[in-house]
């Protein structure tokens, strides 16, 4: 009798453990068919997705250079964190951390807001993880915003319990996630701003400053840079485009219009998918209203949503005057790229969706069949996310190893352009890697876009002036060495002529099968920012850092805290 008492007991105990670890099955699921074929060894570089073995510390990544700090905070943390585990390590655990983290932050923004069971919850989730804006911008190598994406519904989650006083560190923590790019953290500060004013509380006055102070690195890089203004014709090369759903409009509703028809997922707008991406975008909408119905809080996702669709649009609708404030503002041109923003958007959406699914499941029987179905539909309709949208693992060349060692001070990359597609990447397009991995010492990167055939103006002097002089059909070593260059790291197999031709006295210093490097003849001219722009940036930084370790000692106390509630049976998600 006590023996069958004791195995009633213990299948209770563990049924309920399985009840409560159950919808974290889901997430890694979905993350291991997104990424299980990228974590073979090698690196996944794509577009603007470069990780290299290992990324110096420097000081011009912390946005104190010429160059516009798109890259603010997110390379330093690249450079601080791949010294752990290396560079390759980090890729790898950046694309797994991706819709891993954002499916199970929308597993725990279910549960905290009460809106149905775990399946209808799963089909949120999918369409949270799974969807063409995610696919996209990962084939784009938007890997620092996507892990803001992923970090949102953990802000809305922070930012609820936040107002009820139940805890800051997992609010800091999100917000740090949006603000590893200047983009997420905008996006950050709006959706936390609206759902923290939305039903104001006794916490809801001083959370937005703290989240300010996490985004302090780009801000102070961004207002104390001098660069050049942004070329407003940028603004109809980055405008979202219909993908075949009867416009620009109707394919943003849809969670695509990325400005780069080359990264648009195979079988987007094909008949069937647009019939079940319209079906799933009448299920959020549809979701959307029963939730206002039964909670007017949906508005305060609703707001953001509606903001970043009209960010979307600006391009479109009124292109001109979008591109004389992109031009004439100061900080505008971070807008240009408008449907980068739609995160808020997918947020309402999947939340919508899984509000549908629930009330399905209440009328329509069987429910596991509904639940099932409505939470594969989203996988239906992009088969082409699985296995990572289209990207792929590369090697870098060996010979870049040894080439590494012969740079001994400021380069520039040969040719002097942004992107190339070379051989060892299987000629697929990719963000410049030799300023990366040659990095020892700072390098200066051409930031001219070549959009739809059409060069677009960049915003760093520096670059603008060695541009110029490589095109002015006059020796560029007294430009190059004015400007602090005096090395040369030639991409051999990316064509053009070799640059002993153009400019006068180089010495090469190695040459392998795919890199060569050149010293420039003469004495460069050390090129140092100003001091109180150094000052301000490393204050930014030191008080972003003080906040985020306050909330790592608080999340670590919480965890000690969770291990033994665990070993004592009580652990629940809802913490």
């Amino acid at each position: 009798m006590l023996g069958s008492c004791g195995a009633e007991e213990t299948g209770a105990l563990l049924s309920e453990y399985m009840r409560r670890i159950a919808p974290a099955i889901w997430p890694v699921l979905l993350t291991a068919v997104i990424t299980g074929p990228l974590l073979a060894p090698g690196f996944v570089v794509s577009y603007d997705m470069v990780f290299v073995p290992d990324l110096s510390v420097r000081l011009d990544l912390f946005g104190v250079s010429a160059a516009m700090p798109r890259a603010v905070p997110s390379d330093v943390v690249v450079a601080v964190l791949d010294e752990l585990g290396g560079g390759q390590l980090l890729n790898k655990a950046v694309l797994v951390a991706i819709p891993l983290l954002a499916g199970l932050g929308m597993t725990v923004l279910w549960r905290e807001l009460r809106l149905g069971g775990w399946p209808a919850g799963a089909a949120a989730t999918t369409l949270y993880v799974w969807n063409p804006f995610v696919a996209e911008r990962l084939r784009l190598g938007a890997w620092a915003l996507l892990l803001g994406y992923a970090a949102l519904p953990w802000l809305v989650r922070g930012a609820i319990r936040l107002r009820e006083g139940r805890g800051w560190a997992g609010f800091v923590l999100a917000s740090a996630l949006c603000a590893l790019t200047a983009s997420g953290g905008v996006v950050g500060l709006l959706v936390s701003g609206v759902v923290l004013r939305w039903r104001p509380g006794a916490y809801s006055r001083w959370p937005l400053g703290v989240a300010l102070l996490l985004n302090a690195p780009w801000l102070v890089a961004g207002i104390t840079h001098s660069g050049l203004a942004t070329d407003g014709a940028s603004v109809s090369a980055f405008a979202a485009r219909d993908e075949g759903y009867g416009g620009t409009l109707p394919t943003l509703l849809t969670l695509g219009g990325v400005w780069n028809a080359d990264v648009v997922p195979a079988g987007r707008g094909e008949p069937l998918t647009v019939v079940l991406v319209f079906a799933m975008l009448l299920m959020s909408l549809a979701g959307v209203w029963l939730w206002w119905r039964r909670d007017h809080f949906a508005g305060a996702l609703v707001v953001p949503a509606i903001v970043a669709l009209l960010i979307a649009l600006a391009g479109v609708v009124v292109p001109g005057l979008f591109a004389q404030v992109v031009q004439h503002v100061p900080g505008a041109g971070l807008f240009r790229d408008g449907q980068r923003y739609l995160a808020p958007l997918v947020l309402l959406e999947a939340i919508g969706f899984g509000v549908a699914t629930a009330w399905l499941q209440d009328h329509v029987r069987p429910k596991v069949v509904v639940g099932l179905t409505t939470a594969l539909l989203p996988v239906a309709a992009l088969p082409a996310l699985a296995g990572g949208a289209g990207l792929h693992v590369s090697h870098y060349p060996d010979d870049w190893r040894q080439a590494k060692q012969a740079v001994a001070g400021r380069f520039i990359p040969w040719p002097f352009e942004a992107y190339r597609a070379p051989s060892w990447n299987g000629y697929r397009p990719v963000l410049d890697p030799m300023p990366r991995y040659f990095g020892a010492q700072p390098s200066i990167v051409p930031d001219e876009l070549i959009v739809g055939g059409r060069r677009l103006g960049g915003e760093d002097p520096q670059a603008a002036d060695i541009a110029s002089a490589l095109r002015s059909g006059t020796d560029p070593a007294p430009v190059l060495l004015r400007n602090g260059v005096g090395w040369i790291v030639v991409d051999r197999a990316a064509g053009g002529p070799a640059p002993d031709t153009l400019i006068r006295g180089l010495t090469k210093r190695f040459e392998g099968p795919t890199v060569a490097v050149y010293q420039v003849a003469g004495t460069p001219i050390p090129q140092q920012p100003p001091v109180w722009r150094t000052v301000s940036v490393l204050l930014a930084w030191g008080v972003a850092v003080l906040t985020l370790l306050l909330a790592l000692v608080s999340v670590g106390r919480r965890c000690y805290s969770s291990v033994h509630l665990i070993g004592r049976g009580r652990f629940s998600w809802d913490r």
